[in-house]
């Protein structure tokens, strides 16, 4: 494993935390960044411990330098391969066992050069306590390849023998589709090898539909060319919670066409209930939902060059992923993990934000290394996200010892950190005026200034709304921890000053000219309105505007009202369907231009790699901001016009479930922004929790607020984890009162309600 040596090595190494502002030519430095920052992030002690009658193995062909997966032995009968990664990597892998006693597992390495490696005996494993075997799901099995196909039984002991063979001969793909009548939660897909020495499929992968008419995508953890011969042992193939009404087995190729493939059987274990149940809807509704989380909340089913989800992969390959271990993403990842019960990414997430350093002035650093982002310029949104992650996390989760953890540097307490990052928001960048003032030349919005956010190809600097965003909403969780510590003086100061931060961020950046909120306004006094669907859809979910402005926004977004200078309006604000275009003015048209073409890198004019509609901030989008986009709706135009705009998302994950990532004519990938680096695409779905659901962390327990749309009549999240205990909550629209039954809660799907920690449901008027 590649460990840093020391606690200044781990600081160094995450000095120059990830981004995406360096595009084009700069995308490889991107990655080496983002590998720099990352290799203090699969360290052994931020694992959970296994659950009972599960363990964690471990695997690594360090010698090679390749990308391999490996085939785990358990010992049992079983083999459990794993996703491809790299060689040098330490490849994890958390596996259950169904029956008590010592098991002596093995693995053996498979290298996509065709390399497989002896069985390498590990530690033996001792189950004292086992995990609960899934049941077997019904299925109904077809065979085809080359124009022919042939019905199967799934009778216990039946063969299944596939040549693949057309009639001349040739050898063809060969499938076989295994029908699960419904979308169903699949954990396992267990191959039978056949037991007279036929051939057990040499490279396959597989496929997952909502029906198995397709169309079918790919489970990309699911690849396994040159898999060994199991010689007479289960292929267990983890799936993971996927949501699927039918998998396929694909054969690309075999090594000798005329002997084909053979299984002698295939069973299908799912472990019950979707994670997120979306009640009365099509069937493709409940796969979408499901499958957005699994892939971009907790990017089970991804490839990962480290093995790990926190890790991105380069393209072909590039997928989902958790987090980022910057505090730029701190807030963003405590909406994804805390509600996760007892995993490793809740751990993590813990970890680094006891390391990352706020300073003796108080500025939240951008990661444990290094205060300036990229090295570049410090993004003074740092600090309301750093005390909005650590409020955010504690009032979910309820346990002190989160708050009272020490910076391993300092010695401070994250509770003190979050508490002094609140106070430079509201003394050094004045935000008890109402309004955050950023400091220095270096972030005064003007031509000659950096980047001071997420957004850094733009200039936003001095008064800007999108940090003035953040410290609004950063102001209603604190208030809210403050209170559930006792602090209720601290708390009615926090949330005595909301209205006048809100009053001056309509005064400062309304405009009324647009009908929508400008990014910034420069220490020149220009302001900056170039059409920023990100800032308006923020301003909308955090609730700033009236309902008078909203309105106006909405109009614009929705194609209705247009804004003279525009280069995008109407429909093609959402030419891209899963989110709004980042902006609907190209960046050309200023005088100078505001952004920052990192010395010269990007070129904006017409035909240019950052053209607008070529380049994410530049006409591109970012799928994150739907997440906002939806909580925007919901909040001022009610949950029917919200899931209208989810009804585009997932018409575009119907495509490709969003496993895109384009080019541009000029060669720049940065078209987009979903895979790889945008961990945050995985809070489109999260929204399903806190906006349909209207799960939000409160002082004195859980606010349950539903927002159901009009042909959805009940939505239900299993394991949703708040103050220590896992619970099954329910919105139902045939509930009259709210009912409590061991950890499942029930609530009418109008009006908020409020779980406490102790397990109670009332009524709330928060």
């Amino acid at each position: 494993m590649n460990m840093p040596a020391t606690e200044e090595d781990f600081d160094r190494r995450t000095g120059c935390v990830s981004a995406w502002s360096l595009w084009g030519s700069m995308r490889g430095l991107f990655a080496l960044l983002m590998t720099l920052v990352l290799i203090g992030l699969s360290a052994p002690c931020l694992l959970a411990s296994p659950k009972p009658g599960m363990a964690t193995l471990t695997a690594s062909e360090a010698t090679r330098k390749e990308m391999v997966y490996y085939v785990w032995n358990t010992g049992d009968g079983r083999l459990v391969p794993t996703a491809q990664g790299f060689a040098e990597a330490s490849a994890k892998i958390e596996i259950p066992w169904f029956e008590k006693g010592r098991f002596s597992p093995a693995w053996r390495s498979v290298g996509l050069s065709g390399f497989t490696s002896d069985s390498q005996p590990v530690r033996a494993v001792t189950i004292a306590e086992t995990s609960a075997r899934p049941p077997a799901l019904p299925v109904t099995l077809t065979a085809s390849a080359g124009g022919k196909s042939q019905s199967l039984s799934a009778n216990p002991g039946e063969t299944i023998v596939w040549d693949g063979l057309r009639p001349g001969g040739e050898w063809e793909p060969s499938f076989l589709v295994v029908d699960l009548g419904k979308p169903q939660t699949v954990e396992w897909l267990v191959l039978r090898p056949a037991t007279d020495g036929l051939p057990f499929p040499r490279h396959f992968l597989i496929e997952s539909a909502v029906a198995p008419t397709g169309p079918w995508y790919p489970v990309v953890s699911a690849n396994f060319p040159f898999f060994p011969d199991p010689a007479g042992l289960d292929v267990w193939i983890p799936l993971r919670g996927l949501v699927a009404g039918a998998l396929r087995v694909v054969v690309p190729w075999v090594d000798a066409p005329a002997a084909g493939w053979t299984l002698a059987g295939v069973d299908v274990l799912g472990s019950g209930e979707p994670l997120l149940q979306p009640g009365g809807t099509a069937a493709g509704d409940l796969a979408t939902w499901n499958n957005l989380w699994l892939n971009f909340g907790v990017a089970a089913n991804e490839v990962h060059q480290k093995f790990d989800p926190w890790w991105e992969t380069d393209r072909p390959l590039d997928g989902g992923m958790v987090c980022i271990g910057s505090c730029e993403w701190f807030a963003w990842g405590a909406l994804k993990v805390s509600w996760l019960e007892a995993e490793a990414n809740p751990d993590r997430l813990e970890e680094l934000i006891a390391r990352n350093p706020v300073d003796a002035e108080g500025f939240a650093w951008a990661s444990g290394g290094s205060d300036k982002h990229l090295g570049h310029s410090r993004h003074f949104t740092t600090n309301a996200l750093y005390a909005t992650a650590v409020a955010h996390h504690y009032l979910v989760r309820r346990d002190r010892a989160f708050l009272d953890a020490k910076d391993p540097k300092t010695g401070e307490t994250i509770l003190s950190k979050a508490r002094r990052a609140m106070d430079y928001q509201l003394g050094t960048l004045g935000g008890r005026s109402g309004l955050l003032t950023l400091p220095g030349k270096e972030h005064d919005g003007t031509p000659e200034s950096a980047g001071t956010n997420y957004w850094d190809f733009w200039l936003f600097g001095y008064e800007c709304a999108y940090t003035n965003a953040f410290f609004y909403e950063s102001l209603r969780v604190m208030a809210e921890l403050e209170e559930a510590l006792g602090d209720t003086a601290r708390a009615e100061e926090l949330r005595a000053l909301r209205p006048k931060v809100r009053a001056a961020f309509n005064d400062k950046f309304w405009n009324p000219a647009t009908g929508r909120y400008t990014g910034w306004i420069d220490a020149a006094g220009v302001s900056h309105d170039f059409g920023f669907t990100f800032v308006n859809a923020m301003a909308l979910a955090f609730g700033l505007p009236d309902e008078a402005q909203a309105a106006e926004v909405l109009a614009w977004l929705d194609g209705t009202r247009t804004v003279e200078g525009d280069d995008s309006t109407g429909a093609d604000i959402y030419a891209f369907g899963f989110a709004p275009r980042a902006n609907t003015r190209d960046a050309r048209h200023g005088t100078p231009p505001p952004v920052n073409t990192w010395n010269g890198a990007l070129k904006i004019e017409p035909g240019g790699n950052s053209a607008f509609g070529k380049m994410i901030q530049n006409g591109g989008a970012i799928f994150y901001v739907s997440y906002y986009d939806l909580h925007g709706r919901r909040r001022y135009a009610g949950a029917d016009n919200a899931a209208r705009r989810f009804d585009g998302i997932q018409e575009e994950f119907a495509k490709d479930q969003l496993r895109r990532d384009p080019a541009n004519a000029n060669g720049n990938s940065d078209v987009v922004g979903i895979l790889r680096e945008f961990p945050e695409s995985g809070l489109v779905p999260y929204y399903f929790v806190d906006g349909l659901l209207g799960l939000r962390p409160a002082a004195r327990g859980m606010l349950i607020a539903p927002a159901l749309p009009t042909d959805m009549p009940s939505a239900t999240v299993s394991d949703f984890y708040f103050s220590g205990k896992s619970w099954e909550i329910t919105a139902d629209r045939t509930a009259k009162q709210p009912h409590v039954e061991g950890r499942d809660v029930t609530v009418p799907a109008s009006g908020t309600w409020l779980l406490t920690p102790e397990g109670q449901v009332v009524e709330s008027h928060d």
